[in-house]
């Protein structure tokens, strides 16, 4: 088994590379599904972030009220980074046992850990590659304001608060620019599995 990780900043396309991993039937393992399931109804997590930050981000049933979070960490950068401290460390616990599991299992050729924030989580361990996934900034503007709505310079606020993405590409193995249409983003990621075909 050998495990990549697969990243890149906020318009880049990164999701769309990884669901065409996932049709090509390569493993995914998704830290954002992951975090949306330590969060979800039920989650043991839910005590703890109720602990750090008190009843105002809890519903009535006990369940993490994501409206009320949000607003408080958007208002609050620390508390940001304590929710992420919390929830970071379960999901990369649980990629970590997954991979476990994959190991134990007999999982052979590639596995990709699809991790946004890869980088600034310090998830490097957990891969043998990093695979980023960029495009021209103009690109990933058009991309996020035709998404969510955005207005432009919402979207670039919301770049300039990640990763630059040069940092990432040069910590990064391989480099895949989505900034043109699909066929030539599927040609270049055919031919890097092309190179790790035997790994």
């Amino acid at each position: 088994m050998y495990a990549i990780g697969l990243t890149g900043g906020i318009g880049t396309g990164k999701s769309t590379v990884s669901a065409y991993l996932a049709r090509l039937g390569y493993p995914i393992i998704d830290a954002d599904r992951i975090s949306h399931q330590v969060t979800a109804p039920g989650s043991p997590l839910l005590p703890r972030i109720e602990e750090a930050f008190g009843p105002s981000v809890m519903t009535e049933e006990g369940n993490l009220d994501r409206a009320a979070m949000a607003a408080l960490v958007f208002a609050e950068p620390e508390k940001k980074a304590l929710l992420e401290s919390i929830v970071t460390a379960e999901v990369k616990r649980i990629m970590e046992e997954r991979k476990r599991q994959l190991a134990e299992q007999g999982q052979e050729g590639l596995v990709f850990f699809d991790i946004p924030l890869l980088f600034e989580y310090g998830c490097e361990g957990l891969c043998d590659a990093v695979w980023t996934v960029s495009a021209e900034e103009e690109v990933r503007i058009r991309r996020v304001m035709a998404r969510d709505g955005a207005k432009r310079e919402q979207v670039q606020a919301r770049i300039a608060s990640q990763m630059p993405q040069e940092e990432k590409e040069a910590l990064a193995d391989e480099v895949i620019d989505n900034s043109g249409d699909l066929a030539s983003l599927y040609d270049q990621i055919d031919r890097v599995l092309e190179r790790y075909a035997e790994l």
